[in-house]
């Protein structure tokens, strides 16, 4: 049973990026043809200071085995939906949240909330992947509060037809700036940009997003190169997200539950490792968990320990690399400049070897 809090089985948001890491696990799960419909796989990472219009570095993206990805989120929802519902034994429960758990030697017993009534059902384990404000992982015992590290996320998609011939190519594209920073790529089969433009805020969002008022970025649009400049007025409107994460929780697995993605560990975006995590927390999970006839209390909770005690690592190195970023990315001068001549002095092979560790891994070096 797959429950989900919303009443509608839909993802918000724009676009995201499904490096090797993650797509090789999408390619083995075999939902390579229904994302290469519509996923663009840039040649690139191209990257500009925030005034600059000219590439001071870049980093190919080559891998053997997996493309890189960049695709709107609701595109791979829907591929994701739509391999579970080929699959027999899984139903999906819409506008169904959690409220209660209670974990006895031989199952869990749940209570949700679903059209104003409480439903009890019993299951083997539960496995939260509730988002960054995990119901599961306060249920858990993990009640820490997220952390709020003063920034903010500001997302459109504008028409490919709109926008200059650079940001259509199949390259993502990173500008650089003081206490700022934006990225854009094509998504949708290149009919669409996705743009992201990151700020200082101490401004807390309600509930998930808010309207984004174009004003509030006249000051910082005015600092932009002309093309980085031009591509935020042709934003046909924007959603703003309030930036949050926290370190990895010490709860990713306890007793017959466990926790994956934003629910075991939130991350900055400055890695564009996500949906990546969470992809492969999944292919883990599933790696150590018995088959279903097998499947005992004892196995569960073994698995589920195997599973933590593999993710632990590299899951606290991704959020240590993104909250690294947070700080390079928007440095100010002379330091910028100090950056950006390493990033230089690297050249691309160098650049394209200094994340080796991140879009190199696979899940089989996971298996005991």
């Amino acid at each position: 049973m797959v429950c989900e809090k919303r009443e509608e089985a839909q993802e918000a948001g724009a676009g995201l990026q499904l490096s090797p890491n993650a797509s090789h696990i999408l390619l083995r799960w075999g939902l390579g043809p229904e994302l290469a419909r519509q996923a663009v796989a840039p040649t690139e990472l191209v990257i500009r200071r925030w005034g600059e219009p000219r590439a001071f570095a870049r980093m190919p993206f080559v891998s053997e085995d997996a493309p890189f990805w960049v695709t709107m989120r609701a595109d791979l929802h829907n591929a994701l939906r739509s391999a579970a519902a080929r699959l027999p034994g899984i139903t999906l429960k819409t506008g169904s949240a959690l409220e209660r758990l209670i974990e006895i030697p031989t199952h869990v017993n749940l209570r949700f909330q679903s059209a104003g009534e409480s439903i009890d059902m019993h299951a083997l384990c539960l496995i939260g992947a509730d988002g960054q404000r995990s119901m599961t992982r306060r249920l858990l015992g993990d009640a820490r509060d997220l952390d709020r590290p003063g920034w903010e996320a500001w997302r459109s998609v504008l028409p490919a037809g709109s926008v200059a011939d650079f940001a259509a190519k199949a390259t993502t594209n990173l500008w650089l700036g003081r206490d700022s920073h934006a990225v854009h790529y094509p998504v949708a089969g290149a009919r669409g940009i996705n743009l992201v433009v990151i700020r200082r805020s101490q401004a807390v969002a309600d509930g998930w997003a808010r309207e984004g008022h174009p004003a509030e970025l006249d000051a910082l649009i005015a600092t932009a190169a002309e093309p980085l400049r031009a591509l935020m007025h042709a934003a046909p409107d924007w959603k703003v997200w309030t930036l949050l994460d926290r370190f990895p929780s010490p709860y990713m697995a306890k007793g017959l539950g466990a926790l994956v993605g934003d629910a075991a560990h939130p991350l900055l975006p400055f890695l564009a490792q996500g949906a990546a995590m969470a992809i492969e927390d999944a292919e883990v999970l599933a790696r150590n968990l018995p088959p279903p006839a097998e499947a005992t209390p004892e196995r569960m909770r073994a698995g589920l320990k195997a599973y933590a005690a593999q993710r632990a690592p590299r899951v606290t190195r991704v959020f240590k690399a993104a909250r690294a970023n947070a700080f390079t990315y928007h440095l100010p001068q002379p330091l910028a400049y100090l950056r950006d001549w390493r990033m230089g002095q690297l050249g691309a092979e160098g650049m394209r070897q200094r994340y080796a560790w991140l879009y190199g891994w696979r899940a089989d070096e996971t298996e005991s």
